[in-house]
């Protein structure tokens, strides 16, 4: 038993069942002992396409590499800790993007411990070895050391996964898949996906992993006025939080510029969380409309219009 007084008022304890658990319980004042796990946080930062990772100046897993990660301590969140982490693991300081995932570790009774892992971007210091490493160094998705723990490993096999993920304009098949996955996920009602294919004027785009579309957007251009519009963006989710919806706007944006498109317009409701990929991905806010959609799909929802300057 890992305590053995109680912390109370300094009796011995007994285990007994509590629940469904055995449980270190105090028989002079009834205080209950609950072992909880350790909390870590860390967090996966991307430079160029290429992941930050810090190789272990210290046990355990001396000499192998992981993500900046490490405790969190009684004062902080979970947020601040993967931020100071990594400031004092790879010097980065950065801006979390995104939860990427809660990971358990740890094999024995009392000694388990759960990682909590997000994204993240820089935004200053230099890459450097800081407390806790011998250096820091990025590496690209082929090119991946020997990782010290089994969570950070999950979560780089997760990364290398969606890095393999491809962007390109769809083909007739391909709109007929995204018209079963839009049917599937009750995604948009009245979409066409095989004239986005047909149509000069605008385009079907899709995220590919080995072969599976796992994400889709489009655009339609308007000659006129050299505008264009991103009419939806989707991605399955088993693959959501890894940039897929990122790199998708990344790709639409670059086929507008290729079309010489001064600017391109998207909408979505102010309580959907793709607005923060928008905005992340460089569009500025340009209008709202209060009563834009139908009732029956984003009832008393205010649809919030957004432009990226190409020109």
């Amino acid at each position: 038993m890992k305590f053995k007084f109680c912390p109370e008022c300094g009796a011995p304890l007994v285990l007994e069942m509590r629940g469904d658990r055995e449980r270190p319980v105090c028989p002079a004042c009834g205080f209950v002992v609950y072992l909880n796990p350790a909390v870590a946080a860390g967090t996966l930062v991307e430079i160029d396409g290429r992941v930050v990772l810090i190789r272990r100046a210290v046990e355990p897993r001396k000499g192998y590499w992981g993500l900046p990660a490490g405790y969190v301590e009684a004062d902080e969140s979970a947020e601040e800790a993967a931020i100071r982490e990594t400031r004092e693991e790879a010097g980065l300081e950065v801006e979390l993007d995104d939860l990427l995932g809660v990971y358990s570790f740890g094999e024995r009774t009392h000694e388990r411990g759960v990682l909590i892992l997000y994204s993240a971007h820089v935004v200053g210091g230099e890459l450097r070895a800081g407390d806790d490493a011998l250096e820091a160094r990025t590496f690209a998705p082929d090119e991946l050391p020997e990782i010290a723990f089994s969570t950070h490993r999950d979560a780089l096999r997760e990364w290398r996964r969606a890095r393999a993920v491809t962007y390109r304009t769809a083909t007739l098949d391909e709109a007929d898949v995204v018209a079963q996955i839009n049917e599937r996920y009750d995604f948009e009602q009245g979409r066409d996906y095989r004239q986005y294919v047909l149509d000069p004027q605008s385009e079907l785009l899709v995220a590919v992993d080995d072969s599976q579309i796992v994400g889709f957007s489009s655009l339609t251009f308007h000659a006129w006025n050299g505008t264009a519009n991103l009419n939806q963006i989707f991605v399955q989710p088993n693959y959501r939080r890894w940039g897929i919806a990122t790199h998708l706007i990344e790709y639409a944006l670059d086929m507008a510029r290729k079309r010489g498109t001064r600017a391109v317009i998207a909408e979505a409701p102010v309580d959907n969380p793709v607005l923060v990929v928008y905005l992340k991905a460089g569009f500025r806010v340009c209008g709202f409309i209060d009563a834009y959609y139908p009732p029956s799909t984003h009832q008393q929802s205010t649809a919030l219009f957004l432009a990226y300057d190409l020109a």
